[in-house]
């Protein structure tokens, strides 16, 4: 069976990203944790992080952060949680969008969808940026989705996708890519 990455995933790294997480699904299962090799994420890993899903979207953990995703926010985030962050590093002016971005995350995992973003953002450290990402949710054992694992893409790094920005959300549930929901 042929996986072509769906028309949505525009930035082509994502698109990459998709196929090794769709690669990942043994009969449909969804994607386990343990069966990422970074090895194979080489090119992407400065942007890649992988979440713990935790309870709500306060418990959010970051279990990775690569290089760039530290640059962007300001600081590295492994072993936080968003409850963590927010009371660390986000203007209380902020907390309404930090906690929607909380909210969107956790229900990756939680609704077992693939969710692919344009959009711009102010960062922890203040710098504003345009972004692609993309949000893959992952399990344990096959079945129940427990993370999540994502990219970021922001236009500092000079790619000419950036060209024809547009702003884009996009939500699926992952049986649409042939993986077992049950």
């Amino acid at each position: 069976m042929s996986i072509d990455v769906p028309d949505f995933i525009r930035h082509p790294r994502l698109g990459e990203l998709f196929l090794y997480w769709r690669s990942l699904s043994i009969d449909g299962a969804l994607p386990r944790r343990g069966d990422i090799d970074a090895t194979s994420l080489r090119a992407l890993l400065p942007n890649i992080y992988l979440l713990d899903a935790g309870a709500t979207p306060d418990d959010l953990r970051y279990r990775l952060a690569g290089s760039n995703i530290c640059a962007a926010f300001g600081f590295e985030p492994r072993g936080l949680t968003r409850r963590e962050i927010r009371a660390r590093h986000v203007d209380p002016k902020a907390y309404a969008d930090f906690d929607e971005t909380s909210r969107q995350t956790h229900a990756i995992a939680a609704r077992r969808i693939v969710a692919y973003s344009h959009d711009r953002m102010t960062s922890y450290d203040r710098k504003f940026m345009a972004y692609a990402r993309l949000n893959l949710p992952i399990s344990e054992d096959g079945g129940k989705a427990t993370g999540i694992l994502g990219a970021i893409l922001t236009k500092n790094d000079g790619e000419d996708f950036w060209q024809n920005f547009q702003e884009l959300h996009v939500e699926m549930p992952v049986s649409e890519f042939g993986i077992d929901t049950a």
